[in-house]
């Protein structure tokens, strides 16, 4: 970006495309705009989200598109320079807008992306190359900073306030990567693939076949056919099992090809607004998740709330930390209310200094239905807090029901420490009788069974995953007695 080290680091997005894009318009003998500060009445329309039905799969490929929004402008000549105000454009824009093609002029913007790609492709090649660890990880920081800077492309031409922009360039380029998303989800639905979920750049089917060599053959097939045209669709992964409570962004599978790994995306084993407690809780519910143990993963989460309802959790797993900004970059009226301010004027109070991008950490305490924030400033800081157990033992519970909940167990069954005869009831598909042996009983706590369902409509339905099911041994449940 030839800018000053400082500027690189703590700039503005915007700064560092200024500085490629201004220079490029420059030798171009295109005109620069000034700085604009406009507001926009209607938000640009996002990618195509495929809802994910809550549940447990099995066998699941994952395909994503290879830089999908920098490909789009490579490959439809999208840019300011290049876009026809009267409509008279060759290439057409789902959302009606045109432009006209390379061979009467070459937009600016794909000449840039495709150098910042071809630079990202050899930095990658460098990285696989690599004779040490250290020269590896080295490249794959490069290469995935001109990846986040390539992507930036499209966030500053989307914007209201960017000096280039226009609102139908960034229409114009979600509009074409929905039109790709959800063509290919129609193919694959009309092959008999099952699409489990699709988020803007990406596709989840399930294979047609039940192994990892089948999934693997699959996903390579379907990859393969839709690479055309200037956009390349990788295959990412096969995950067995895959689980999701059906929010967008949120799930978690265990990998087994390219590579075995586990993959969780959106849930507070990550999220660092999260506790230690409500972290290690969830990573034990989902630890047996990925073993298929829905037994096992019922009874644990009940014994987590449990844990912290009865105050048997150390102080120090439930420190809630968050940073404080300069409170001149606070745009809320009540921004004295936040709980991070709130401690941070405690703090101040204390005679402790707080200074923007520090951490302040807390606990919750008071008793039932009263929240206090007690400033946590390490351990000898401890004995002064009582922690309000029961605002704890509700979060942790609140956070397993997004698992336990597609199983039939809620946040007041996880409270209660409820316990049924048949997981089964659950859902609301359930066959007549199922699970009313004393076999199938299971002891989850010694309090009264859950109370009904007030929404029964509403339980997700079993999913079936077209398999034999596994001969047990009498009294013994497999994940496939729930799906």
């Amino acid at each position: 970006a030839k800018l000053p080290v400082d500027e690189t680091i703590n700039g503005r997005t915007s700064t560092l495309i200024d500085s490629i894009l201004i220079r490029a318009a420059d030798r171009a003998k295109v005109a620069v705009p000034m700085s604009r500060r406009e507001t926009r009445e209607k938000p640009i329309e996002g990618g195509y989200v495929h809802a994910v039905k809550p549940g447990m799969y099995n066998w699941v490929c994952v395909l994503d598109f290879k830089a999908m929004y920098p490909s789009i402008m490579i490959a439809n000549n999208v840019c300011f320079t290049t876009l026809a105000r009267d409509g008279s454009g060759a290439i057409k824009a789902p959302t009606g807008a045109s432009y006209v093609g390379p061979e009467v002029r070459a937009g600016l913007l794909p000449a840039i992306l495709k150098g910042l790609m071809a630079q990202r492709d050899d930095l990658k090649k460098r990285s696989r190359e690599a004779k040490t660890k250290e020269e590896a990880q080295f490249y794959n920081g490069l290469q995935e900073a001109v990846k986040i800077l390539m992507n930036s492309f499209y966030g500053v031409m989307a914007s209201a306030f960017y000096r280039f922009t226009d609102p139908k360039i960034g229409e114009s380029i979600t509009s074409f990567a929905r039109q790709n998303i959800q063509r290919v989800i129609k193919d694959l639905e009309a092959e008999s693939l099952e699409v489990i979920y699709s988020d803007t750049d990406s596709v989840f089917f399930r294979s047609p076949e039940p192994n990892l060599e089948g999934a693997v053959t699959a996903g390579k097939r379907v990859a393969e056919r839709y690479s055309r045209g200037g956009m390349s669709l990788e295959f990412e992964k096969v995950m067995n099992p895959f689980f999701s409570h059906g929010a967008k962004k949120r799930y978690v599978g265990r990998i087994l090809w390219p590579k075995e790994d586990t993959i969780y995306r959106g849930y507070e084993v990550r999220r660092t607004d999260a506790f230690d407690w409500q972290s290690k809780a969830l990573n034990d519910v989902f630890d047996l998740l990925l073993k298929e143990d829905v037994d096992g993963l019922l009874k644990v989460a009940r014994e987590r709330v449990t844990q912290v309802a009865r105050g048997e959790v150390p102080k120090a797993a439930l420190v809630i930390s968050r940073s404080v900004r300069d409170m001149a970059d606070y745009e809320s009226e009540h921004k004295e209310s936040l709980q991070n301010v709130r401690v941070m004027r405690e703090l101040e109070k204390r005679g402790i200094s707080v200074r923007p991008g520090m951490k302040v950490s807390w606990i919750v305490s008071g008793s039932k239905g009263k929240q206090d924030l007690a400033p946590y400033t390490g351990p000898d800081s401890e004995r002064e807090i009582s922690p309000n157990w029961d605002y704890y033992a509700r979060r942790v519970a609140m956070t397993l029901a997004r698992v336990t909940e597609v199983f039939g167990w809620g946040v007041d069954d996880l409270l209660q420490g409820s316990r049924t005869k048949s997981l089964l009831e659950g859902f609301a598909d359930a066959s007549p009788g199922a699970g009313d042996s004393e076999a199938d009983e299971e002891e989850l706590g010694d309090a009264p069974a859950p109370a009904p369902r007030k929404d029964p409509e509403h339980r997700p339905a079993p999913i079936t995953t077209g398999k034999p099911k596994p001969v047990l041994e009498k009294g013994k449940k497999s994940l496939e007695d729930y799906f």
